[in-house]
């Protein structure tokens, strides 16, 4: 992938602004092209030279949101010298990324109350913990477990998202953590 220059970074970042700045004041569907541009002070041809519309948009934020995710939250092996610590380091990773970027995971999560980031959050912690935590060959209820405890911390994530406290990340970390213990005794 050739990198992008910093006039294209600089343009779709003021982009994804202008977007966000919009979808935290109404929803989807209501959100046009000429909106985001008359927002970024671009013009639409600009705009579509990166989107074909606010939906496309949305998705390469999604797809963006995902990847960034994925490569954070990558474990060293050596981490993984216990089913705790690979789990700690999971929640940790995920939520000191996403207090990097509260505002836009507030946007996307609390304000639009997209499911679908929601689920996408929750097949990472699948990828990273299912195999480390949970033995489905031993224990044949072990992802409707994963499934269950992981609703249970994104609640616990979103509600952290939403009210805008000012719970650290190491704080919230540990109680999501002794939460999935106490449930997997």
């Amino acid at each position: 992938m050739l990198k992008e220059n910093r006039r294209v970074k600089i343009t779709k970042l003021l982009l994804m602004d202008s977007f966000l700045h919009l979808l935290a004041e109404k929803p989807m569907p209501h959100i046009t092209v000429k909106a985001i541009c008359e927002d970024a002070d671009l013009n639409r041809s600009t705009y579509y030279q990166y989107y074909a519309d606010p939906y496309d948009q949305m998705a390469k934020l999604k797809a963006s949101i995902i990847e960034e995710m994925t490569s954070y939250t990558e474990l060293p092996q050596e981490e993984h010298t216990s089913k705790e610590a690979a789990l700690y380091a999971v929640i940790k990773k995920t939520l000191d990324y996403m207090d990097s970027k509260k505002e836009m995971f507030r946007i996307l999560l609390c304000n639009n109350g997209d499911i679908s980031l929601q689920k996408d959050i929750q097949s990472i912690f699948a990828q990273k913990l299912v195999p480390v935590y949970f033995n489905p060959s031993t224990n044949k209820t072990a992802l409707q477990e994963f499934i269950f405890i992981s609703s249970g911390c994104f609640g616990i994530i979103y509600y952290w998202l939403s009210i805008d406290t000012q719970i650290p990340t190491e704080e919230l970390t540990e109680q999501i953590t002794h939460f999935v213990k106490k449930f997997l005794r």
